[in-house]
């Protein structure tokens, strides 16, 4: 659904007709994202109900393996940034057909990498988790839970194409509809799975990995048959003869790589991040400590920001697919003013979920975890990441906004730049040589945050954006 430019009245703080379009895009992909988000929520929830060690170290573990899962599917899931963009510039040009072909060609793209890198990352895992822990316990719900989260690799990576399409056409509620009949049965698995109930084994942590494959398998079976309505194969013909092209797949290439290699750069980032968390839980340990406090702690942090992360990704979506159809009718300004749209929605939406936060971070971490342990040492740490989510809002949407116009490569560089020139040195030097504990950890991270958020601001104000072809 391409939307007509229109124009908004100078000065104004925000066009309703603005905020309209926005939220008609940014609701139900936030819906979507926040049911995927809650397959790990749901993860730290029932495993909270597990007795100890194995609720902490299941718990612990969860931060590292879903950011070690999103560095190598989240680099292949890239594929949706070239898809959405190039999608949302045919839409805007009114060429349906050639839209149905990026959808073609983007999941044949996806379904073939997938399938070579997930295969050789499930190999890889316990190595990957011997070399963050000394736990053997730690290491061994760890590569239980993670390698079943890879057997649904190759489907999170093709739903991404799918999602990609329909979020570049403006339908982004097909994806939430998709996203919540799988979360209903994550649930319905995770509870069977973790404590043997409905007749099934009890499998504890690795359980709730089994759960969360078996429906992403179901959420890319939704998303196909969404693909198979007479309207969309009508109008979009992606499964017609002769669609497939190499010059489309290295178009979509050449704008997902370097998003990819973005999401690589984030995810190996927080994977050392995690690992200097790892430090204090090792110390701990040395001193007759058995629960993995720290790790815990730093894994509620990570899910209750990931309710902004995700959020702010949905208004991400909104923003990239307006900016991409703007640009192909040949209407830049909308463009802008529309990220700027998003950009002030969201900052105003996230300081009040942020603020919620500050004021009451032992309510957030004791949903998951109510050992008075974890409660303190990372009451600090959540205070100060929801006083930074706005920051963190307006930084992801304008990073989105980035992604709609073409130009992942800077984006890239400016990660590449941030992860390993700031938040990985500050972290360590704040946490470990200064002895600041978690909150010296977690203040390098709002330090990203900041520059991440000025950088982009920079950068999209320039409006060199503009003239990007693709």
């Amino acid at each position: 659904m391409a939307f007509a430019a229109d124009d908004g009245k100078p000065g104004t703080f925000l066009a309703l007709a603005d905020v309209k379009r926005v939220l008609f895009l940014a609701v139900p992909a936030m819906l979507a994202l926040l049911t995927q988000t809650a397959i790990n929520l749901v993860d730290t929830y029932f495993m909270g109900f597990l007795r100890e060690p194995e609720r902490s170290d299941g718990q612990a573990m969860l931060s590292f393996a879903l950011v070690l899962l999103w560095a190598i599917g989240g680099f292949l899931s890239a594929i949706s940034v070239g898809t959405q963009a190039m999608v949302g510039r045919r839409e805007g040009q009114s060429h349906p057909h050639e839209s149905g072909g990026v959808l073609a060609n983007a999941v044949v793209l996806a379904t073939l990498s997938s399938l070579v890198v997930s295969a050789l990352a499930f190999m890889l895992v316990p190595m990957v988790f011997r070399w963050v822990s000394q736990d053997p316990d730690y290491v061994r719900v760890g590569t239980a839970y993670t390698q079943w989260r890879f057997v649904g690799c190759v489907s999170m990576v093709v739903t991404a194409a799918y999602k990609s399409f329909y979020d570049g056409t403006g339908r982004t509620y097909v994806h939430f509809w998709a996203a919540l009949f799988m979360n209903v049965v994550n649930v319905l698995l995770c509870y069977a799975l973790i404590f043997g109930e409905l007749g099934a084994p009890r499998m504890g942590v690795a359980g709730a990995g089994l759960a969360a494959a078996i429906s992403s398998w179901v959420g890319l079976g939704a998303m196909i048959l969404f693909s198979m309505r007479a309207v969309d194969r009508v109008k979009y013909r992606p499964y017609r003869a002769g669609v497939l092209s190499l010059s489309v797949m290295k178009n979509l290439a050449r704008l997902s790589v370097p998003s990819g290699v973005a999401t690589t750069v984030v995810m190996t980032g927080f994977i050392l991040f995690i690992r200097i968390v790892h430090v204090f839980d090792n110390q701990l340990a040395t001193q007759g400590g058995t629960e993995s406090i720290y790790g815990a702690a730093t894994t509620i942090i990570i899910n209750v920001l990931s309710l902004t992360f995700f959020s702010c990704m949905a208004f991400g979506v909104a923003t990239a697919t307006l900016v991409s159809q703007s640009l192909g009718a040949g209407d830049p300004e909308s463009a802008e003013r529309y990220a700027w749209s998003s950009v002030k929605i969201a900052v105003m939406a996230f300081g009040v979920l942020g603020l919620h936060e500050v004021i009451f971070p032992q309510m957030w971490i004791a949903i998951f975890n109510k050992s008075p342990d974890v409660i303190a040492v990372g009451t600090s740490s959540m205070r100060l990441m929801g006083a930074v989510g706005p920051v963190i809002a307006a930084g992801m949407i304008l990073t989105q906004a980035l992604f709609g116009a073409g130009n992942p490569r800077f984006v890239m560089l400016v990660e590449l730049v941030l992860h390993f020139g700031v938040l990985l040195p500050v972290a360590y030097c704040g946490g470990i040589i200064l002895h600041g504990g978690l909150l010296g950890v977690w203040s390098a991270a709002a330090l990203y945050a900041f520059l991440l958020t000025g950088i982009m601001a920079w950068k999209f104000r320039s409006g060199s954006w503009k003239t990007i072809q693709i």
